[in-house]
């Protein structure tokens, strides 16, 4: 996971050298309708891990139940990509801020872009699974390959056939289905995929607890995303690119905790499973772990924001845009890190409702300060919602957590587990 975000803080430079300023604002508007399949998984992606380790001791079930889970995300990935094939016409002529005679380059990289976020939205599964069956290693490993190829191809391909958005598109594409067709075959030969049907199995709590959490993550969508749905529409293509590099950045950091989380979550969803709770030195541990990983580097390199981004991009249009709201950005990241830690916990003992409520509490704030600065159309804005939205649901967190824990030490019978949802 490291080496994936050096790759990726080393190549943006080279793409922004090779397309310049607006052609990489095509790429980044392109790359921001990832909102469009994340809105797709919803809460699957992070319900299957959890189901896939509750089942890791009963083979001819948990067989079943990826049955399941292929069907849904077959389904799922199809019904987005031919959407997203239907909008980007729309998209590319009445909705991104992009020259007239760009319009028909951006409709094309929108739609080869498609088959690239179709081919990764159906390998999450996959990778779901493993994380579920504590197979971090192999799943780091493989997207570690394979995250190095999609970069290796793009530049190759910018450099020998030309640096067009079509060019990039169609690489990561490619190393796209590449990755699905591995991840296939691998499932397949652990023999997790050799399941006749589901009969048997009782689907209604989990799609109950999966309809519960994918309203609370279509709503954190809307508040994660709110500064590019506004950005997108307020300030120009190339403007935008500015701002989705120093984005890149910043979710770097927050990236650094993926590992510790998804290796901690299979034992948060264990303990709550067979203690009837999360211990509190297993999640103070996460959150050392995590401030350690994330938020320490995050906030070193916003104080030397400008001689990162001067040394990094040698762009002074970058520099001059872009020191504000990677700034304001990276404090967001850090309270997002923390959060994160109470996150696992709610969604480990199922209580998807209150993900729903502190995600619309902080979509509230989000559009609230869209609308109080939506006349000074800044990149800082971006990174302003960001750091409302963030704090606000660290707070929220940390209040559930602190309440919860103090009424169960506060209950008869001593320290009573909060209750989990089981199955």
């Amino acid at each position: 996971m490291a080496w994936l975000n050096l790759l990726s803080m080393l190549v943006i430079p080279v793409y922004v050298r090779l397309l310049g300023p607006t052609s990489w604002g095509i790429i980044a508007a392109c790359s921001s309708l990832q909102l469009m399949f994340s809105l797709i998984d919803l809460g699957f992606s992070q319900i299957v891990p959890r189901w896939v380790a509750r089942e890791a001791n009963a083979p001819e079930t948990l067989r079943k139940y990826i049955r399941v889970f292929q069907r849904i995300y077959g389904g799922l990935a199809v019904g987005g990509f031919l959407i997203l094939q239907l909008a980007a016409g729309p998209l590319a002529n009445r909705w991104f801020n992009v020259p007239p005679q760009q319009m028909h380059e951006l409709e094309v990289c929108i739609r080869l872009i498609s088959f690239q976020l179709l081919f990764q939205f159906a390998n999450n599964l996959y990778v779901g699974i493993w994380h579920g069956l504590q197979l971090q290693v192999q799943a780091n490993l493989r997207t570690c390959i394979f995250g190095t190829l999609k970069h290796a191809a793009a530049v190759g391909i910018l450099v020998f056939a030309g640096a067009a958005p079509a060019n990039y598109a169609s690489a990561f594409a490619l190393v796209a289905l590449a990755e699905l067709a591995t991840s296939w075959w691998v499932t397949n030969r652990r023999g997790l995929l050799q399941a006749p049907d589901s009969q048997g199995l009782t689907l209604r709590p989990f799609l109950k607890e999966a309809a519960m959490l994918s309203m609370g993550i279509l709503v954190g969508l809307g508040v994660s995303q709110l500064d590019r749905i506004v950005l997108s529409r307020a300030v120009s293509v190339d403007s935008f690119g500015v701002y989705v590099v120093v984005a890149n950045l910043a979710m770097a950091f927050l990236a650094l905790q993926t590992p510790l989380t998804r290796a901690y979550f299979p034992m948060l969803v264990q303990e709550a499973k067979q203690n009837g709770s999360v211990s509190t030195a297993t999640l103070r541990r996460l959150l050392l772990g995590n401030t350690a990983l994330c938020v320490a580097p995050a906030l070193l390199v916003g104080i030397w924001a400008e001689d990162v981004l001067r040394l990094w991009i040698h762009n002074a249009h970058f520099v001059d845009l872009g020191v504000a709201p990677l700034r304001l950005l990276l404090i967001a990241m850090c309270f997002n890190t923390l959060y994160n830690c109470f996150y696992q916990v709610i969604i480990a003992y199922g209580k998807a409702h209150l993900v729903i409520k502190i995600n619309l509490i902080c979509l509230a704030v989000g559009v609230a300060i869209a609308a109080a600065f939506i006349g000074h159309p800044s990149l800082w804005l971006g990174g302003l919602i960001w750091v409302a939205t963030t704090l606000t649901q660290l707070l929220l967190g940390a209040s559930w957590y602190w309440a919860s824990s103090r009424q169960a030490r506060t209950e008869p019978g001593g320290t009573q587990p909060l209750p989990t949802a089981e199955p």
